[in-house]
């Protein structure tokens, strides 16, 4: 909150309170006929209060009138309510309205973190320079610069600026940023390769293909851009609410203040003609009232609470919720899609399985993989030597070469020693038992003889089963959206018994998740990576892995589960149903007490009773005492909390 809004709110709130004391205590004295504390004190004081606290109220109506049409909203029904409080000279109870609207405006601005932060971190994924192949040089120049056909060098940690194709060298590309999947890809000459991806291993040589206004990496930046203010609004109850209730209590008004003295038409109520002017003062003061009575301070403050103290709920679970209105439409999801690496699995590899062929090399084949393992730099070469953690004498080590795409090789012990994959093997003429397990799968053959083989593999979530069955109870649908192939996607989608598409761009997903949306689907996309990031911009609420979820996936989505854990969502759509319910709660409250009210002041109004002290205290308590009521209802949710 700005510092002149704290201070607006400040002094509104102490003006109110003392303006209220003023007059409930000396506020009666009158010279004459004129009540002199009102007109000389209270009335100058609240109006002056009033305007420096809610002028911006009035801005803020007519804006959303004439940018949304919108000429039914809690800003109009608060102002009409202000402005009929002090047409019946209740100078204190108009300023304690716009006072207790503007606390409603409080809770809900700590509750909505207002706009999401800056995509900066997706930015990173933009190179800031390419080195143009000319003739014997190399020249530095922007991505932009670079035309179709031009040669760049790309080297080692460097990244790739534009897409193209590989015309020299070979090497492993870090393409996480893009696909999601942590695994390396190995490219060689006259393979494809795509801007915002980095060069791990060998400087090589890309011929371009398109232009950097065309390129991957641009397109998915502009999209993110162009969707961090376009993504589709949620409505606050509230809004929603006053759509419907502004224009009732408004049109209730005026037919109360209206309609009694023309049925009466020539009929006399204690002697009084329709003619005469008392009786009409009567009904439109009764008219005027029952505006201030409607007006929805209490939905203002309570609801809001409501889901700000289920903020507060969600954040101990270490759920981070960016506002409240995401908080309330969490419930209406239908379709869950989610990402697959990170956000259903660990996200890092594991040697899951070791495979020995022959009982007494069990010990020797560990041995063996960190050895063949022992100077690369690979994440698989980094998962075999963590899992296994064995001490390798450097000096046994001879010629370690790294065969890219392929394995490694090394003389150890004065023995061949190659940690290879199929296509190796099979280059080398080498008979082996072929082993059709999921995963990333090296055969260590020492000594001209393969002896068994490693499993890598990424593991699935130890809550990931047990969150996605009890997500499924609420929703429509939910898949997995990853940049995997197709047989490891199955593998993970059959566990978790869920639907699946693999083989996707970052593209693909974010337009999947889009056309779901159009075709009016509540849709929530679960991700963790920069891959992500228009995916969860284009769902209705996007939920990120806080934890091991790069920076620009937390900056554009609506949830942050800061433990990476999918049951953490699952206890969230408790704590919002609980706080859901809570709020519609304090609404049947607030509406029954003010309707009970308004057909209360009706009937003094119709039976001609003392009605000036009666509507007057019924309009405060329609007011604040019902707000009172419905804030002490949602702090309920803390105090059950406590008492578990």
């Amino acid at each position: 909150m700005k510092t002149l809004e704290k201070i607006k709110l400040i002094i509104g709130v102490i003006f109110t309170i003392a303006l209220l004391i003023l007059k409930y205590t000396i506020g009666s004295q009158m010279i004459s006929d004129i009540n002199t504390i009102d007109v000389l004190i209270i009335l100058p004081i609240s109006l002056a209060t009033y305007i420096f606290v809610g002028y911006d109220i009035y801005i803020e109506a007519v804006e959303e009138i004439k940018e949304e049409k919108n000429f039914f909203n809690e800003l109009i029904l608060t102002i009409i309510a202000t402005i009929a409080a002090f047409c019946i000279q209740e100078f204190v109870e108009a300023l304690a309205i716009m006072v207790f609207f503007k606390v409603g405006e409080a809770f809900e601005h700590y509750a909505v973190h207002k706009s999401k932060k800056s995509i900066k971190s997706v930015l990173e994924l933009k190179p800031d320079f390419a080195n143009l192949v000319c003739e014997n040089t190399i020249k530095i120049v922007k991505p932009e610069e670079i035309n179709v056909d031009d040669v760049i060098l790309v080297k080692p940690g460097e990244k790739i600026p534009l897409d193209g194709i590989v015309i020299e060298g070979e090497t492993s590309l870090n393409t996480s940023s893009l696909t999601g999947e942590s695994l390396p890809r190995d490219v060689f000459i006259n393979d494809s390769v795509l801007s915002g991806t980095i060069n791990i291993t060998s400087a090589i040589k890309v011929r371009v293909t398109k232009l950097y206004k065309d390129s991957t990496v641009n397109k998915i930046l502009e999209i993110i851009e162009s969707n961090q203010d376009g993504k589709t609004k949620n409505e606050k109850f509230i809004t929603k609410f006053a759509k419907i209730y502004t224009p009732i209590v408004i049109t209730l008004a005026f037919l109360l203040a209206v309609l009694p003295p023309i049925i009466i038409g020539g009929a006399q109520i204690n002697g009084e003609n329709i003619a005469n002017f008392s009786l009409w003062e009567r009904w439109v003061t009764l008219g005027t009232s029952f505006l201030v009575i409607s007006c929805p301070c209490s939905l203002v403050i309570s609801v809001p609470l409501a889901y700000f103290i289920g903020l507060g709920e969600a954040s101990k679970l270490k759920v981070l919720i960016k506002g409240s209105v995401y908080l309330e439409n969490i419930n209406s999801i239908d379709t869950i899609y989610l990402d697959k690496t990170g956000t259903i699995t660990k996200g890092n590899f594991n040697l899951t399985k070791i495979n020995c062929y022959k009982e007494e090399n069990n010990e020797l084949i560990k041995e063996l993989a960190v050895a063949g393992e022992y100077y690369s730099d690979h994440p698989i070469a980094k998962a075999i030597k963590d899992n296994l953690k064995i001490d390798i004498n450097e000096n046994d080590l001879k010629d370690y070469k790294i065969i890219l795409g392929k394995g490694t090789s090394v003389l150890y012990k004065d023995k061949e020693l190659y940690i290879a994959n199929e296509k190796l093997l099979n280059e080398m003429c080498i008979d082996y038992q072929k082993h059709n397990e999921i995963g990333t799968i090296f055969y260590v053959l020492y000594n001209k003889e393969v002896i068994g083989n490693l499993v890598i593999n990424d593991e699935i979530k130890e809550d990931s089963l047990e969150a996605l069955t009890i997500l499924k109870k609420s929703t429509n649908e939910i898949c997995m959206l990853t940049g995997d192939n197709e047989i490891i996607a199955n593998d993970i989608a059959s566990k978790l018994n869920i639907d699946y598409k693999a083989n996707l761009l970052p593209l693909d997903k974010g337009n999947i998740v889009c056309s779901c949306r159009d075709n009016s689907h509540k849709v929530m996309f679960i991700g963790d990576g920069v891959n992500d990031s228009i995916s969860l911009q284009n769902a209705n609420i996007g939920v990120s892995m806080g934890n091991i979820g790069s920076d620009a996936a937390v900056d554009v989505s609506d949830i942050v589960i800061m433990d990476d854990k999918l049951s953490s969502l699952v206890k969230v759509k408790k704590v919002a149903k609980k706080s859901t319910r809570v709020a519609y709660e304090n609404i049947i409250l607030s509406l029954v007490c003010k309707f009970g009210m308004m057909i209360f002041a009706f009937i003094n109004g119709l039976l001609s009773l003392s009605y000036s002290n009666i509507i007057v205290w019924l309009a405060i308590f329609a007011d604040v005492g019902v707000t009172v009521l419905c804030v002490l209802n949602a702090l309920r949710l803390m105090i059950h909390k406590k008492s578990k």
